[in-house]
């Protein structure tokens, strides 16, 4: 047999079987499901087209990854096929070479893989082109666009992969060493990103199917204009990437050359001498047939005790079975030891180490099975094969027929396979258990709870573990052909794990499904555990229904067909398994109908489309009313009644509301919460109930008397919050045994129709049929500028009840508090009015107190700082107050007063470090007082900084609310961050300021684009919060930080709070203008109203000493300009800017640039210039914009060692 007879046999062999073209089937639906369900929505929404180059490398990156789950059987089979069938004793002596056995076999495993993979353009094209999509959001069909997507994309990986697993399973001479190589692959294709956040640049090299290169920086780096239009082309770490991934597969095809040998596998036994003595013969005594017929009958006893002794020795010796094999023991224990190493880098904040306290461990160590982009889809992979492993075990050794002749019944066969598998899970469990508390002990300062532990592996974690390994097992039971049993078993995790994609999103028809829990020190598990203990309970009963299904489907004999193994399961239906079958469907009928009753009747179930519908029925019922005059709310009066165990609230509230509008007012709209009950509304004046729509929480009342301008009303109501059982997503948790708040714009009514309710996706409008909108309303939008939720100017007081032992905390000062009834109440009102937006917290808190004197209120006004937090997390408080009292101090300085009498730092249960600063309260996450600034290597405060930044929203957001349009998260964000440079420059002093700016430039070591609108028109996170900020810095130090603070307390003049129209980041830049001389307005535009870059390198460096000791340093510099518009375009510019350049002296030990000796500003031109300066003493180092105040993305190369010259 020659080279090409042997690939023809293995492809004609392979393409014939039913699997190959499944497989084919596979991957077309996998990219059509992709494009229609992921891709679609978001052309509709105007992100790029759908049928975009980039769509296209996305779809068959995601595509070819899944693939590797699949194609596996396909190397595999060709690899081991013959040992595995015994045909080795044939066409290991027929007359081929090695060469052509193992180059015809690969070579035909390659081309099937390509066959399967041609599925991913097929589902494109059908997608694209045969399921309607609408031709607005389709470009022009472009064939080099699939050409090169295969082309560079799933050809390269198809190579990959089939070398791999074909190299693996030829050496080791088991197809499933091809499986295993598949899964290691597309683990390392899922989880490099995730678990080694730190690989940057490296993870394009490291990671086999080019998976993050292609959904990340592709998508990072490419301006909209290229996603729609630029071809995927092998340049740059992608090239790499490529290249070094085909030496590899070479490499292994080498190697598996040189150790395959076309020779009879050895069976691991030695051979015994020929002069080994042979054993004697015993003579067996002859037996006459009259002896024979004396020997009493065999009887064998097959009673529960014998069957227990049988599933004990069965199970034990299938679990050492896989515990001892190389994917066993060695595989979990690699594993959990990978993942140990990852905890100390995932227990972080921005970078700041974490306290290592045992709930924040089990928050990186634990996931639902069904969260594909965590670790654990690792062991979904294990648990199905170790699932085949199991069925197949005895068929694949041919020790079948005698296995099912024994004497043991089909109940004790599955079961004992099925504990074999949950005792290997329990194993891994341990061991990720053991990994855990390892990785705590090694960090340090914190006890692990072994409690905690034990309760979520084997309370928790494991019940979902055991759900899926049976599912596996009866899948291969019922599938009965292992290789396409994998493909089944995986198809339904894929199910389980996108059902919502699918539009399945009701937990009770997801296998397994459950609300998920969640447990932090300060709130427990809360009332998390409720649902997922029902749920749990039915998909348990669902599971007992299963096992009875393998039972009566499992294999006994060479009889395969449907008719025959249907035959079969109707006799083994009797006795136990239908007492079982009746157990289990009560079951099912009791937890289900008990959670129907709560998510269906109690909760009133409601799916992502309903719930879009309901939104664009607000709007189209509503919106008629959005410009109707309406009374503005100017005082709260409340009376509310927290009872945290129950977890209710009784709200009994009044609303001062005032006619400042120049006509009368007729009536009233008034907006309801969700999930409460909002009733006895009533006004100080007559007035009629015209609509109560209850389902869109929408009321209008009409007035008897119209309400005349300048006078006011009040308005009456109560508002109940009961939880009521769970819903579809699990126990609300607002309201707690511990950690209890909620916010007014959640619960208590609101005046007027409510533009934030309505539907902003551009895509679900079209299709309700509501007019086109920008998701972000545009700067010039003279109406939008009137518009934002929640600026009423309000004075606020509140009588709030609650446990005996917890404290409520609330705006305002707190005038007493008492104990009544066994209940302990606070009083609290505001000295000011504040803007629209509170809550309320009830909790067991510690409280951390400082005081601060208040400029602005007199002599004898002090503020009152508190930091509520869980007692014992005791690291932080101090410092919070510290940044707070130097916040205020620096702000009310540059800024204005402040107008409060106290502010406050408030807990709330949450693995997350985020904050919200309401007026006067900011909530603070549970997960920021676990920060320990102290063991940061790069030596900056967080803590301090992220406090200053919070305490400046009491500026930036609650006195200045901004209109929600372009450019809103200027003024609100990147001022708040520029505030907060500020304090901690007069507080640390300039070296840690850099360190602060240094943190905010990360994101600037992440490839994007830098396609981009100007700051003035900014809608995202990285312009809002680093490159806004950064800008504001840069103008701060060429105008001087007294003129920008100067015309940041003007702003603030200019829009007293409450007033319309609201102020827009053009406000701010008129202000910046009024403080910006002639020379430098260029910079101000090049900042705010261009994207505007500069690429600065120093070419050459030499100094040379002169006379008095001074040194003459002489640089050669590159200067260039360039604007980038949103859709990627750049345009060069002419350049005449002043820029800064430094001269350091020597560096110390650990830093990487010295004391500077010279540091001013040069004009510099477009292109290539030289510059002559003189410093004092002997230099080190040059750089050009040594502090990169101007936004260049290859600082690197603006400094140079210098060359010294005699």
């Amino acid at each position: 047999m020659k080279f090409w007879a042997i690939f023809r046999f293995e492809f004609t062999y392979q393409v014939r079987r039913v699997t190959t073209w499944l497989y084919f089937a596979v991957l077309l639906m996998l990219a059509f499901l992709i494009v229609i369900g992921n891709y679609a929505p978001d052309a509709r929404d105007g992100y790029f087209l759908v049928n975009a180059p980039i769509v296209m490398a996305s779809v068959t990156a995601i595509c070819s990854v899944k693939w590797l789950l699949v194609g596996a059987s396909v190397a595999g089979d060709a690899a081991a096929r013959d040992v595995q069938t015994r045909m080795h004793l044939l066409t290991y002596t027929a007359p081929a070479s090695k060469a052509a056995y193992l180059g015809g076999r690969f070579l035909a495993a390659f081309a099937l893989s390509l066959l399967i993979l041609l599925g991913i353009p097929a589902g494109l094209l059908l997608a694209l082109h045969f399921a309607g999509i609408e031709s607005d959001i389709l470009g022009p069909f472009r064939a080099s666009a699939y050409l090169t997507t295969f082309g560079f994309i799933a050809l390269p990986n198809a190579f990959f992969a089939t070398a791999i697993q074909f190299s693996v399973a030829t050496l080791s001479r088991r197809a499933l060493a091809s499986y295993l190589a598949g899964a290691a692959l597309f683990a390392a294709a899922y989880l490099i990103w995730p678990l080694l956040p730190q690989v940057g640049k490296w993870g394009n090299l490291v990671d086999p199917m080019s998976f993050g290169p292609i959904l990340d920086h592709v998508s990072n780096d490419w301006s909209p204009l290229e996603k729609n239009t630029r071809l995927l082309l092998l340049e740059g770490s992608f090239l790499t990437n490529r290249l070094l991934w085909l030496g590899i597969s070479l490499g292994m095809l080498a190697f598996t050359y040189s150790r395959f040998q076309l020779a009879l596998p050895e069976s691991g036994q030695k051979a015994k001498p020929d002069n080994q003595p042979q054993p004697a013969v015993v003579a067996w005594p002859s037996l006459n047939r009259e002896a024979q017929n004396a020997l009493p009958p065999a009887r064998g006893t097959y009673g529960a005790a014998t069957q227990l002794r049988q599933l004990r020795l069965i199970t034990w010796k299938s679990f050492l079975q896989l515990a001892r094999s190389r994917a066993g023991l060695p595989l979990l224990a690699g594993l959990a030891l990978l993942i140990g190493m990852t905890i100390p880098g995932n227990l972080k904040g921005r970078g700041t180490p974490l306290l290592p306290r045992t709930d924040f461990v089990l928050e990186h160590l634990t996931a639902p099975l069904t969260q594909p982009m965590s670790f654990w889809i690792i062991i979904v992979l294990l648990t199905v094969f170790y699932a085949g492993e199991l069925v197949w075990r005895e068929r694949e050794a041919g020790l079948s027929d005698i296995a099912n002749a024994a004497p043991v019944s089909e109940w004790v066969l599955f079961l004992s396979r099925f504990l074999a598998l949950a005792l290997v899970l329990v194993l891994w469990l341990i061991l990720l258990m053991t990994t855990g508390i390892a990785a705590q002990a090694a960090i340090g300062g914190a006890t692990p709870e072994i409690g905690l532990y034990l309760q979520t592996f084997f309370g928790l974690q494991l019940v979902d573990c055991l759900l899926f390994a049976l599912l596996a097992l009866l899948v291969h039971v019922l599938v009965n052909q292992k290789f396409v049993g994998h493909l089944v078993a995986l198809l339904a995790y894929g199910f389980i794990a996108f059902a919502p994609t699918l539009g399945v999103e009701h937990k009770l028809l997801v296998f397994g499904a459950s609300p998920r829990w969640t447990y932090t020190d300060m709130a427990g598990f809360g009332p998390t555990l409720t649902p997922w203990l029902w749920f749990k309970g039915y998909w348990i009963a669902w599971a007992l229904l299963l096992a009875v299904a393998a039972v009566l489907f499992w294999v006994r004999g060479r009889e395969g067909s449907v008719a025959a193994r249907l035959q079969l399961a109707r006799r083994r239906f009797k006795g136990s398994t239908a007492v079982f079958s009746t157990v289990a469907g009560a079951g099912i009928l009791g937890f289900g109908g008990v959670i129907f009753y709560n998510t269906n009747v109690l909760h009133g179930y409601t799916n992502s489309a309903a719930a879009t519908a309901q939104q664009a029925a607000y709007e189209q019922r509503y919106r008629r009313y959005q410009h109707a005059p309406q009374p503005l709310l100017t005082g709260i009066n409340l009376r509310v009644e927290m009872y945290p165990r129950q977890q209710a609230v009784h709200i009994q509230g009044t609303y001062l509301l005032v006619n400042n509008q120049q006509l009368p007012i007729d009536s009233v709209q008034l907006g309801t919460g969700a999930d409460v009950e909002t009733d006895s509304v009533s006004f100080d004046q007559p007035a009629k109930e015209v609509l109560v729509d209850a389902k869109l929480g929408h009321r209008m009342y009409a007035l008897a008397q119209p309400l005349r301008p300048g006078d006011s009303l009040r308005l009456n109501f109560q508002v109940t919050y009961k939880a009521r059982g769970f819903s579809n997503n699990g126990a609300d948790g607002q309201v707690l045994a511990n950690g209890s708040s909620f916010r007014n714009l959640e619960w208590l009514p609101v005046i007027g129709y409510q533009p934030y309710r309505e539907l902003d996706e551009a895509g679900a409008r079209k299709a309700h049929g509501l007019p086109p909108r920008p998701a972000t309303y545009s700067l010039h939008d003279a109406a939008a500028r009137r518009y934002a939720p929640f600026t009423e100017q309000i004075r606020f007081e509140a009588i709030v009840g609650t446990d005996a032992d917890q404290t409520v905390v609330a705006p305002g000062t707190l005038r007493r508090t008492w104990v009544q009834a066994g209940r302990r109440y606070f009083h609290y009102a505001t000295e000011a009015p504040i803007r629209n937006e509170y809550a309320f917290f009830s909790a067991n808190y510690a409280v951390q107190e400082g005081q601060w004197r208040n400029p602005g209120g007199g002599s004898a006004q002090q503020v009152a700082i508190q930091v509520y937090y869980p007692p014992g997390l005791t690291l932080n408080p101090a410092r919070m107050v510290r940044s707070a009292q130097a916040s205020l101090d620096y702000y009310s300085k540059q800024f204005g007063p402040y107008p409060h009498r106290q502010l406050r730092f408030v807990a709330h249960p949450s693995y997350a470090f985020g904050h919200h600063a309401a007026p006067i309260d900011i909530t603070a996450e549970e997960g920021f007082f676990l920060l320990n600034p102290k063991a940061d290597e790069r030596g900056f405060d967080l803590v301090t900084a992220v406090v200053a930044h919070e305490v400046a929203h009491q500026w930036w957001g609650n006195q200045l609310k901004q209109a929600y349009v372009e450019g809103a998260g200027l003024i609100s964000e990147s001022l708040a961050w520029y505030s907060a440079m500020g304090v901690l420059e007069d507080k640390y002093g300039p070296e840690h300021l850099q360190r602060l700016l240094s943190f905010l430039r990360e994101e600037n070591e992440t490839p994007r684009t830098r396609a981009a609108k100007p700051l003035l028109q900014a809608d995202d996170f990285y312009q809002n919060y680093r490159k806004g900020p950064l800008a504001l810095y840069t103008l701060s130090q060429y105008l001087g930080r007294g003129r920008v603070n100067g015309a940041l307390r003007n702003l603030l003049a200019h829009h007293r709070p409450g007033t319309l129209p609201h102020p827009t980041s053009l406000d701010l830049y008129r202000e910046l203008q009024q403080a910006t001389p002639d020379s430098l307005q260029p910079l101000l535009h090049d900042l705010f109203r261009a994207n505007t870059f500069w690429e600065l390198q120093t070419e050459a460096a030499t100094a040379r000493q002169i006379r008095g000791g001074r040194w003459q340093v002489k640089l050669t510099l590159q200067a260039r300009k360039l604007v980038v518009d949103s859709a990627g375009t750049e345009t060069k510019l002419p350049m005449q800017e002043w820029v800064e350049i430094g001269v350091f002296a020597p560096a110390e030990a650990g830093k990487e640039t010295g004391k500077p000796l010279y540091r001013q500003k040069h004009r510099l031109r477009s292109g290539k210039q030289t510059v002559v300066l003189t410093v004092p003493a002997r230099p080190a180092k040059v750089g050009v914009d040594p502090r990169q105040l101007l936004i260049d993305w290859n600082p690197i190369n603006n400094y140079k060692v210098l060359q010294l010259k005699e």
